[in-house]
């Protein structure tokens, strides 16, 4: 077995000292990110002329994950992308028909500077570090493989790979100890190597007990290697609000992986796991179901008359709890099968609150 790598990086903030924000008082500098392996950065600034916000994690030796958001929409967008050279290209999960991205530099300050190309054109962008309002966060890489027939050639490997989110020691210790809880699902762990090395170790475990039955009297079956990646990434970081998402990814033979992304809105002054009801009032299930047509008919282009079923796989789209929050909407994702086939990927619908206003507690 690899040795595996681990890195737990802090994520400073530059606040002021606020009790709004429950932050340290004690100023730091944002991570250098030519200098720090992973990391995580909250950023603010434009593109062209429009405010936005970014949330930015070095998820891996050569991965970048988050989200972005322009702040009159507030609708969260995914990125991820990768160092090439000097640069960082980080693509968005918007227009499957275009490509768009963000290509520009990482300074040592924790800035990110540079263009941004979609729609038919190009706009520059420079965004700075700055957490106030928000909390800072911990963030920890780690991956490991095991041979299952050491010492054959031919031996097919288990790789896994997690990278997570931890409070940063700046952190008011009752909000740490609240968002450490939920990170751990209530379990009492506070080294965070440790709950790290615990997925990738469980799903290694399995993958060694699989060599006893696997039939290899035809030779080892090209479907023999498995593989795991999870990680999380921050939705929306302004407090009371913490929105995180946990994602993950297992291929353990068959025709393909499976994945999904499950989202937790933490209320960091009231230390509240929120649902969708502490938010819309009682008859929102029913109410939201046209929304959610609009919000996918609008994502794919379904042409008005056409019935949802001949694309989804099923009638009506319903609210469900797994959803996000920010300061201008609420999300709800689907997971792949759960209302769309798997080819049509995790499917996210956000609604504007301004569409939604009489549902608003």
């Amino acid at each position: 077995m690899r040795t595996i790598l681990l890195f737990a990086i802090t994520c400073c903030v530059l606040v002021s000292c606020s009790t709004k924000t429950k932050q340290s008082s004690q100023a730091a500098k944002a991570p250098d990110p030519t200098k720090t392996p992973f990391y995580y950065l909250h950023l603010k600034g434009k593109i062209g002329t429009e405010p936005i916000t970014m949330d930015l994690i070095k998820a891996g030796p050569w991965v970048f994950r988050g989200y972005y958001s322009y702040d009159k929409i507030g609708e969260p967008i995914m990125i991820w992308g990768t160092p090439e050279g000097d640069k960082v290209i980080v693509s968005e999960n918007t227009d499957p028909n275009e490509e768009r991205l963000f290509s520009g530099k990482l300074d040592s300050l924790g800035g990110f500077k540079g263009t941004w190309r979609g729609k038919g054109t190009s706009y520059p962008f420079e965004l700075k570090p700055s957490l106030e309002n928000a909390v800072s966060l911990d963030v920890l890489y780690g991956s490991d493989s095991l041979p299952l027939y050491p010492g054959n050639p031919n031996t097919p490997i288990g790789q896994a790979t997690n990278c997570i989110l931890w409070p940063a020691a700046s952190t008011d210790a009752s909000v740490a100890d609240f968002i450490r809880k939920n990170i751990t699902d209530g379990k009492p762990i506070t080294d965070p190597v440790k709950f790290l090395k615990r997925d990738i170790d469980s799903f290694l475990a399995t993958y060694k007990v699989t060599g006893k039955d696997l039939d290899t009297a035809e030779g080892i079956p090209a479907a023999a290697s498995w593989g795991a990646d999870a990680d999380m990434k921050v939705v929306w970081n302004n407090y009371p609000l913490l929105v995180l998402e946990y994602f993950s990814y297992e291929f353990t033979g068959g025709a393909h992986g499976n994945y999904g992304a499950h989202y937790q809105v933490l209320d960091l002054e009231k230390k509240k796991v929120l649902k969708p009801e502490d938010i819309l009032k009682p008859e929102y299930k029913e109410a939201l179901i046209p929304e959610l047509e609009k919000s996918i008919r609008k994502i794919y282009n379904i042409e008005p008359g056409r019935r949802l079923e001949t694309m989804l796989l099923v009638k009506e789209i319903e609210p469900n709890d797994n959803f996000l929050v920010t300061d201008k909407g609420i999300g709800f994702s689907y997971t792949p099968y759960e209302i769309g086939p798997y080819a049509m990927g995790q499917i996210t619908l956000f609604i504007p609150f301004k569409d939604i206003k009489k549902l608003l507690k």
